[in-house]
């Protein structure tokens, strides 16, 4: 990791006062930066502000973030569009310190999960809020819970860097036990169905999983044990919409006549492959996912 250059501190306004908002709504170093250098509107670069602790805002200077934005860019070769999505997303990361911070969280992250600079660069573009947490029981928990290997643990995080975000105590832990309780699932095929799909891990289980669940074991007539082995086989079904595609699709085959098999066993595909394949019009079910 590159070691942060300090810059000469600025001494003058760096927008005039006539282009400031009221200062009781942002004024400092932070929402200069974001207009001046990331091309941010004044309400983006205002929100930006807004997001830093309010003694951080007043106290930092320009100084300070030209250390932490200019760092980041090179280090993980940022283009000024991905510097700027970085910024809006994670403002508090203006606040930290890159030595004590920013560059040992990266390096460890690098380290424990044997990313290469590609990798490592996905992973804070697509999560930059992970740079403000601390990675180490998160990882260590999931991976001792699902007795990963090393390989796999690295693919789960490439795959979906937004795990490092999620708590384990209200998200991971529970969807888990869910999971394993409501599938009668033995811990290979545990493991098996969150690597295939990691984002079950932070699936809502009362808005979105069982809901899913209760409508294909209830409503196509299918054998509970041939829902189960369906999901388990490809758990990205459960990322469907329930009433864009299952209902719908439901809705369509029986209009028509069909055995509802195909809303299960064809739904990865495409609505036009779907009704080509289970013999329904297209119009009838576009008609039909207005309805719903």
């Amino acid at each position: 990791m590159r070691a942060c250059v300090l810059h000469v501190s600025l001494t003058v306004a760096l927008v005039p006062p006539v282009a400031r908002p009221p200062s009781h709504v942002c004024s400092g170093a932070a929402y200069d930066y974001c207009i001046q250098s990331l091309g941010c509107t004044a309400v983006a670069a205002g929100k930006a502000e807004r997001g830093l602790l309010p003694n951080i805002a007043e106290s930092l200077t320009r100084t300070q973030i030209d250390c932490v934005c200019d760092w980041l860019q090179s280090s993980l070769d940022l283009s000024d569009a991905e510097l700027k999505k970085v910024i809006l997303w994670a403002p508090s990361l203006l606040g930290y310190s890159v030595e004590k911070n920013i560059a040992p969280k990266l390096e460890w992250l690098q380290n424990y999960l044997d990313l290469d600079e590609g990798q490592l660069r996905k992973i804070v573009l697509r999560q930059p809020t992970l740079l403000g947490r601390n990675m180490a029981p998160k990882l260590e928990w999931v991976q001792r819970r699902l007795d990963l290997d090393n390989a796999q643990l690295k693919k789960m995080v490439v795959t979906s860097p937004s795990l490092l975000s999620i708590s384990i105590e209200d998200k991971i832990e529970p969807n888990l036990d869910w999971l394993q309780t409501r599938l009668d699932l033995d811990a290979p095929e545990l493991r098996k169905m969150v690597l295939s799909h990691p984002p079950l891990l932070y699936y809502s289980v009362e808005d979105n999983l069982e809901p899913k669940l209760n409508f294909l074991e209830e409503e196509l007539g299918l054998p509970v044990s041939e829902v189960r082995a369906s999901i388990v086989t490809g758990p990205n079904r459960l990322s469907y919409s329930l009433n864009k595609r299952y209902r719908a699709r439901l809705e369509v085959c029986r209009a028509a006549g069909v055995d509802a098999y195909p809303v299960l066993s064809y739904s990865s595909q495409t609505d036009a492959e779907f009704c080509k394949r289970a013999g329904v019009p297209l119009e009838a079910l576009r008609a039909a996912q207005e309805d719903v």
